[in-house]
């Protein structure tokens, strides 16, 4: 009977890696940096804590540090992508802005670790808000026009929305998110065509 090298145990090394990936990116953004152990990953994994067993998959922290935001950052452009391309094309102007800002909202809740983990390690991982940018800005072809300012404030709107909402453990101000997001359209009126 042979041994596949690919597995380890029952689990196929592909899975365990991802385990720990997934683990690593919560601690890492529950903590930071600097908070985050080796030994929490592997106690959160499953795997044996303190024996090193993490360091046959990733040669260091920084290493897994760098592995775990990759991963992440890769995960929620595909999934933004998917969800984009499930949106079906709305004729109403409003409506499609409306839309367009529900699916914002939803893209910044994605981005949640990724947020709290540049708020406390952006500077130890640069390339982590470029990686952040690249995945929710979208690119102005030539000069800045009026509507590029009021696409610009309303994404400001939003992320202070989901923000302040986080901070007050409900809607904002008690404001439903439907609401918000209705108000807002109107506000900035129908985008351009």
């Amino acid at each position: 009977m042979t041994t596949d090298p690919a597995t380890t145990g029952s689990r196929p090394r592909g899975q365990t890696r991802e385990r720990i990936l997934e683990a690593a990116m919560e601690v890492f953004a529950e903590v930071g940096f600097s908070g985050a152990t080796i030994s929490e990953v592997e106690r959160r994994v499953g795997l044996a804590v303190g024996t090193g067993s993490l360091y046959r998959h990733f040669p260091s922290k920084q290493a897994l540090l760098d592995a775990a935001v990759e991963r992440e950052v890769a995960s929620l452009r595909a999934e933004m992508a998917q969800a984009r391309a499930a949106v079906a094309e709305v004729a109403d102007p409003l409506e499609r802005r409306r839309l367009g800002y529900e699916q914002s909202l939803h893209d910044f809740r994605r981005f949640d670790r990724l947020f709290r983990l540049m708020l406390t390690e952006g500077e130890r991982v640069p390339e982590l808000r470029q990686a952040i940018w690249a995945a929710v800005q979208r690119d102005v072809p030539g000069a800045l026009g009026d509507r590029d300012v009021v696409d610009a404030i309303a994404m400001a709107a939003l992320g202070g929305y989901h923000l302040f909402s986080l901070m007050q453990g409900r809607p904002f101000n008690g404001i439903p998110e439907e609401r918000f997001l209705a108000v807002l359209a109107g506000l900035t009126g129908p985008p351009e065509n």
